[in-house]
């Protein structure tokens, strides 16, 4: 290595010019292509691109409009609207879920954190898509409050027998 080539090599910041490793920087090599600055390659990248490392290439000719019009995809109308949103995770685990579930459960199937599910499951409580039953969750219908209470009422009084006070004789 000539004092020149180590002169290039700190002026690279003893760093590859691709790869931008410092890794055995005294093993590097310069390449001079032809038009262009020299550049400083480790042995990998000396090995994968040879003489004609990607850096410091000239750019390539802007295609024609003609070209450009061929190569682009065609764009959408004003009346057709496109939307590159990606689908809503939680809505879709919604759907595998059983009736009931906790915050927890949802957040697991669709791979979020517990407080972003949380706070996405109080939003689709306001737009009417989940309902809060106690401290789980449910996808299912608002209760019927009185015919819950009904049957609140027949779990407590299914087996209570009546007992009428007779009247004593005697």
């Amino acid at each position: 290595m000539n004092a020149e080539d180590l002169t290039e090599i700190e002026r690279a910041g003893r760093r590859c010019g691709v790869c931008r490793s410092g890794r055995g920087w005294r093993r590097f090599e310069i390449v001079r292509p032809a038009e262009r600055e020299p550049i400083v390659l480790c042995g990998s990248c000396r090995a994968r691109f040879g003489d004609d490392p990607p850096v410091a290439r000239k750019p390539e000719p802007e295609p024609t409009s003609a070209a450009l019009k061929l190569l682009s995809p065609p764009k959408p109308d004003a009346g057709e609207r496109r939307t590159d949103r990606r689908p809503d995770r939680l809505r879709a685990a919604l759907g595998k879920l059983p009736g009931s579930f906790s915050t927890a459960m949802a957040a697991r199937a669709a791979g979020l954190n517990n407080d972003k599910t949380l706070a996405r499951l109080h939003d689709l409580e306001r737009r009417g898509e989940v309902q809060r039953v106690g401290n789980r969750w449910s996808t299912g219908p608002p209760p019927d409050e009185l015919a819950t209470a009904m049957d609140r009422l027949a779990a407590r009084t299914n087996n209570l027998r009546i007992v009428r006070d007779r009247a004593r004789v005697g």
